[in-house]
């Protein structure tokens, strides 16, 4: 099996060190998730204006770093885990101090490609990513967009995230689609799982126990639904037997447009994105 080491641009010598800028939920996630990977050729180091966010990734490894000129100065890749608005402040106190042949990696929704390219010094490639905060525990889904100067860096950084998850090169026009769908997607099936849980303490059973049944739920359903070919649909139906329970609250579910408000919740969250973008 070919190493991260042999995949990485040849001027980095088999080594990449990852300086992320920015450790709240999405950045601390991939930290975590870097982390985990135990892989020798691999470094990190951060920085986040509230230095006491940092303590955790410390005792992971990741070297917490004084200020964003000293991270972009140690990077190889230079990922950006700040809010939208914060990009270009970050970027700016970033160059000068970013080597070419660097990487830099925004998570950022809304920042495009464009804009990116225009904040940073000449010789530095750019690129987009937008991943899911399931990361965390390896079961990541993550959306790449390169520019053209990030072509060498392609090849690396799939095989990178790739141990957290899976991964998926979109044209940059549709990342906002994939943000309202997947990228928000963890809030809309916890928000399920909170309602069956919710469900469950109502029905007698304690908080821990409901909890552990629903997680252990919608873990075998993920699993059935990626082994079997047949429509969704057909996997629900199938669960339901003639005048039974199951088809008793399946009817409620209907009768409420459950399948419609999931809609209208990614296309409220897709007309937020296009209006966050630049």
């Amino acid at each position: 099996m070919t190493t991260l080491g042999a995949l990485l641009p040849a001027h980095l010598g088999g080594k990449l060190r990852i300086g992320c800028i920015g450790s709240g939920r999405m950045g601390g996630a991939l930290l975590s998730g870097f982390a985990a990977l135990k892989l020798p050729e691999l470094s990190l180091c951060a920085y986040n204006r509230s230095p006491e966010k940092l303590e955790p990734f410390k005792a992971l490894g990741v070297e917490a770093m004084p200020g964003v000129a000293a991270t972009a100065e140690q990077a190889d890749l230079l990922l950006i885990a700040v809010k939208p608005y914060q990009v270009a402040e970050v970027l700016a106190a970033a160059r000068g101090h970013i080597r070419p042949g660097t990487l830099v990696l925004s998570i950022a929704a809304g920042v495009s490609l464009a804009r990116l390219a225009a904040e940073v010094d000449q010789g530095v490639a750019v690129a987009r990513c937008m991943p899911t905060t399931t990361a965390l525990v390896g079961k990541g889904v993550f959306a790449f967009c390169f520019r053209a100067d990030a072509e060498e860096w392609r090849a690396p950084v799939l095989a990178l995230f790739g141990q957290m998850g899976v991964c998926l090169e979109l044209a940059e026009g549709k990342f906002t689609d994939f943000s309202a769908l997947i990228g928000a997607g963890p809030a809309y099936v916890f928000a399920m799982m909170q309602g069956l849980v919710q469900a469950g303490i109502t029905l007698g059973f304690p908080q821990d126990a409901s909890r552990r049944m629903v997680g252990a739920l919608f873990a075998g359903c993920a699993a059935l639904a990626e082994a079997e070919a047949a429509p969704l649909i057909q996997l629900r139906d199938d669960v339901c037997s003639p005048g039974g329970l199951t088809i008793a609250g399946v009817n409620v579910l209907d009768r409420a447009g459950l399948s419609g408000l999931i809609v209208d919740a990614v296309l409220a969250a897709q007309k937020r994105g296009r209006e966050m973008e630049s």
